[in-house]
């Protein structure tokens, strides 16, 4: 029997509490909103909490990406691998420097980068001298390898690090959905020699728009605090107050005091909304176990899942219904969903500049005709989770 929701459920909202708007008034009354102690305290905070010895503030993780690769020298003559299945902010910022964003299929299980697919493109499509690798059809230096935590569930961090190690690549992680999740003991953004994390409204924990750089390099850190911000040597301006010197041609890339004090209650309250997400996907696992065509998502074996999303597989074999029309009968039913991702080959751009099809990339494409992501966020009542179940077994059983 259909049941219809009276008010639709969006995929996704974000989670603010009354501290955090306490907090944000508290900013706006100090006459200090833009980066200032806040910022600087959040950072402080970010590190400590997964691990990392600097951490670096930023309007958006696109922001970071993009100055990751400025700080390790990327240029364009220079390539980057990552995946075919992500956000296409991961793929544009190689191109910010004209350099080529090399897109790697995902696996057929969890669709992120695994160690044998990484070493598979390596073996077949590069060229190793002993200092450094070569893309054969292009003639340009592999930089950065860019693996994308999807969904929260994570990539082989200790295998990824060790084949970059050996091939003089850095690693730069797209952990926009992991936080806060682990792998193998460790947090993300602990791991390799730069994390990057949005907090997107949407996200683990959110500041309505930023992002952070988790690094272990300070160098890098240091070179990362200038660009944000016009390239401007703050060192000068500590010694008068008024004096400053700009060294580089930087960004306007800084995160506000307003965001950061939304951050750091988030940072606060993060385990509890971690553990929402979580209670909501162990639901939705028990409930849709067994239903025919229906693909569920993973436990992460290696660590601890951030259960940013939900993703599920639709089989329209064994299901009898297609992905899409999946997602109308749940629309119908004011049920919302959305798509990780898809795949940027599929997109003009990336067609067009790099010439890609997706018959290189079968994992990718059957992901992107059958993959879906249903409701989770902290504020979801347990009736809205009752609603998504019932509409979900109602449709496909």
């Amino acid at each position: 029997m259909k049941t219809i929701r009276k008010n639709f459920l969006p995929f996704a909202l974000p989670s603010i509490s009354e501290k955090a708007i306490q907090e944000v008034v508290a900013v706006l009354r100090s006459g200090w909103i833009t980066s200032g102690p806040k910022v600087q305290e959040f950072e402080t905070a970010f590190a400590n909490y997964v691990g990392a010895e600097q951490a670096v503030a930023l309007n958006s993780a696109t922001a970071g990406l993009h100055l990751c690769l400025d700080a390790i020298g990327l240029t364009d003559k220079d390539a980057i691998i990552t995946t075919a299945v992500t956000f296409t902010a991961t793929a544009e910022v190689a191109c910010y420097f004209g350099a080529l964003p090399v897109l790697l299929d995902v696996d057929p299980v969890n669709h992120i980068m695994t160690p044998e697919i990484l070493l598979n493109l390596i073996t077949k499509d590069c060229i190793w001298d002993g200092k450094q690798l070569c893309h054969k059809a292009s003639g340009r230096v592999i930089k950065a390898v860019m693996p994308v935590h999807l969904a929260g569930y994570t990539c082989d961090m200790q295998a990824i690090l060790k084949i970059a190690r050996k091939y003089n690549l850095f690693v730069i992680e797209d952990a926009a959905h992991a936080f806060p999740a682990v792998h193998a003991g460790k947090m993300i953004g602990s791991w390799g020699d730069f994390t990057v994390f949005s907090f997107y409204a949407t996200k683990g924990i959110t500041t309505g728009e930023g992002g952070m750089v988790t690094t272990n390099h300070s160098e890098y850190a240091a070179r990362i605090r200038c660009m944000r911000l016009h390239g401007i040597d703050k060192t000068a301006y500590k010694r008068t107050g008024w004096y400053y010197e700009v060294v580089e041609a930087g960004y306007k890339y800084n995160l506000t005091d307003i965001a950061a004090a939304i951050g750091l209650i988030q940072l606060e309250e993060a385990k509890q909304l971690w553990d929402r997400r979580t209670e909501i996907a162990q639901r939705y696992l028990q409930a849709f176990a067994g239903i025919p065509g229906l693909l569920l998502p993973k436990e992460d074996k290696a660590g601890i899942h951030s259960w940013h999303l939900f993703r599920i597989e639709v089989d329209a074999e064994q299901s009898k219904k297609t992905r899409d029309e999946f997602a109308e009968e749940l629309k119908a039913r004011n049920i919302g969903t959305s798509l990780h991702f898809i795949p940027l080959y599929e997109h003009p751009y990336y067609q067009k500049k790099f010439t890609l099809s997706p018959q290189d990339f079968p994992n990718s494409s059957l992901m992107y005709s059958r993959s879906l992501s249903l409701p989770l966020f902290p504020r979801m009542t347990d009736q809205d989770v009752l609603d998504v179940v019932e509409a979900v077994r109602d449709i496909l059983l």
